[in-house]
């Protein structure tokens, strides 16, 4: 009896342990039965999606690739563009978006309206374009448009009909229209002139080595001679352009320095071209990250132009321009003196090529390059990066007081340090009257009254021969009028910013950091300027004394401050913005 119930236990578990196993594996089944079609639909998500990003990394890099040699084209235009007015239209795309320069804008009156409302409508009745407005300021027409649906041939295209019906197709744009910080001309005009340095000193060494003979002294002293007269450039200036000019004086420069001088020049000029390219990638990127902040829709762009107020004189030189006036006349007079002790024309010739202020002129090149790359990099957007190049010449800062102010109406935290940086620049410092700020003035402030207009203050700055620093966040035309006008715009896509050099993203904060560099750059450029003097001086007295291989001897001095110079401003750049 034990055993039978013992034997009935044994097989009543069996049957639980046996029915559980097969319940559990009837439910593992059914789970599994449940789980394998989505697993296969979910791997076939993932293949449709990784498919899709596949596709869409082929389309991206096919339409990059596709654009690189119409970028190529546009950019060979513009440097082969040797005109009085400049010929080449620029243009810059990307993502969706466009900024195309329009013909015939700079004319005013009835074609100015004629075009503006013929583009925009031509452009705005495309299928895939979503709007576009004609910028005023800028002269171009920004838009967004559906890549997959309209291409940026057909835009120009566009354009181009609606510029012939106006009788403008064969119409000039001016120099003086600053390029969009995308814009692929700067980059191609750097890049040739960095190359053009790198086979200087290729040919240089390959001189040296073999022993071939140097060019004639006349050549490197008809260089020097448009180097130290600026005068002497005005032709040249009337049938080429400005910037073309530069560009081709540049490459001469060093072309010739190789061949005649050695490698000296051609490798000092290649490191501040470099530094040049750093500039200029930064600003591209910055330009990439915030071009839809400073324009998110149509309402942010201004239909009507600021006047650019002409001042009755120029404004006071700064340290290198007031070296070089000074040079210009004492050179051939020093190369003369030479001439007459020593008799030869090779020496006198040496004497007129270790004049040229080089290290002046790197030095702020330098300085300005580096401190529009550090503000680019805090998102700082030059649209006009030869406002950075003029901050050795400021003498009055203008602040709109309202930047000052929150939305509370109670000073910012930063205003104190802002102003105090505007003080320490030793300009004189003009406010515009705000009772929200009446605290933080000093007895040394100047005040613009409610009855009078900031730009009119601006323009009677500039009238006297200041050099004008103007910062504000709506006031278009005394950004404008300014010779270097920083925008804190007080929303995003601030019209006002469209008139401006330099657009902070950072709000007080920034514009303390370019009021630091302004305070930096008058004694980098007076620093430099000695460092000049001390290279000139002793480059004469080597062409007076030396016996062989003067030019070698002469320009040796030039060439170490050049390099020198070019360190000390590019660290004290840097420190001025830490």
């Amino acid at each position: 009896m034990v055993a039978g119930s013992v034997v009935s236990s044994l097989a009543s578990v069996t049957r639980a342990r046996v029915s559980g196993a097969w319940s559990l594996g009837a439910a593992g089944a059914r789970t599994a039965g449940r789980v394998a079609p989505v697993a296969a639909r979910t791997g076939l998500r993932a293949a449709e999606g990784s498919g899709r990003v596949a596709v869409a990394a082929v389309r991206q890099g096919v339409s990059a690739a596709a654009g690189v040699p119409g970028r190529a084209v546009r950019a060979g235009r513009v440097l082969a563009d040797l005109h009085p007015r400049r010929h080449t239209r620029h243009v810059w795309a990307s993502h969706g978006r466009a900024h195309i320069e329009v013909r015939g804008l700079d004319r005013g009156g009835g074609t100015r309206e004629r075009l503006t409302g013929g583009v925009t409508r031509a452009l705005s009745g495309l299928s895939g374009v979503r709007w576009a407005e004609v910028n005023a300021v800028t002269g171009q027409v920004l838009l967004s448009f559906d890549e997959r649906r309209v291409g940026v041939d057909r835009l120009l295209n566009t354009v181009r009909a609606v510029e012939k019906a106006q009788g403008v197709r064969d119409a000039d744009f001016p120099w003086a229209q600053p390029v969009t910080p995308g814009d692929d001309a700067p980059v191609a005009a750097v890049t040739a002139e960095l190359l053009v340095d790198c086979a200087a000193v290729a040919a240089g060494v390959v001189r040296r080595v073999f022993g071939l003979p140097s060019l004639p002294r006349v050549v490197p002293v008809a260089v020097a001679a448009l180097e130290l007269e600026r005068g002497l450039r005005r032709p040249l200036v009337r049938r080429i352009g400005p910037l073309e000019t530069d560009l081709l004086l540049s490459l001469a420069g060093a072309v010739v320095g190789g061949l005649y001088g050695g490698i000296g020049m051609p490798a000092v000029d290649a490191a501040n071209r470099m530094l040049l390219l750093r500039e200029i990638r930064a600003r591209r990127q910055v330009w990439e990250r915030r071009e839809r902040d400073l324009c998110p829709g149509p309402a942010c762009v201004p239909h009507t132009r600021p006047v650019r107020h002409l001042r009755g004189r120029a404004r006071q030189p700064g340290p290198v321009e007031w070296w070089e006036a000074r040079l210009a006349p004492a050179a051939p007079l020093t190369a003369a003196a030479v001439f007459a002790l020593t008799g030869s024309t090779g020496r006198a010739a040496d004497a007129l090529l270790a004049a040229v202020p080089r290290a002046a002129r790197y030095g702020r090149e330098a300085f300005a390059a580096t401190v529009g790359r550090e503000l680019a990099r805090r998102g700082v957007v030059p649209l006009d990066p030869s406002a950075l190049r003029l901050f050795d010449v400021v003498s009055a800062v203008v602040v709109d007081s309202a930047v000052l102010v929150t939305e509370g109406g109670r000073p910012a935290p930063p205003a104190v340090t802002v102003l105090a940086a505007a003080r320490a620049t030793g300009a004189r410092v003009v406010l515009t009257e705000d009772e929200r700020i009446r605290e933080l003035l000093c007895p040394s402030d100047e005040i613009v009254g409610g009855r009078e207009r900031l730009a009119d203050r601006v323009c009677a700055l500039r009238d006297h021969g200041e050099g004008v620093l103007v910062i504000s966040g709506t006031d278009a035309e005394a950004l404008a009028a300014a010779d270097i006008a920083v925008a804190v715009p007080d929303a995003p896509g601030a019209e006002a910013s469209w008139s401006a050099d330099l657009v902070c993203a950072d709000g007080l904060r920034d514009a303390w950091r370019i009021l630091r560099a302004v305070t930096a750059a008058r004694e980098v450029s007076r620093r430099c300027v000695r460092l000049a003097l001390a290279g000139s001086t002793t480059g004469t007295l080597l062409a007076l004394v030396g016996r062989r291989h003067g030019v070698l001897r002469a320009l040796t001095p030039v060439h170490v401050t050049s390099l020198l110079a070019l360190l000390w401003s590019t660290r004290a750049a840097r420190r001025a913005l830490r």
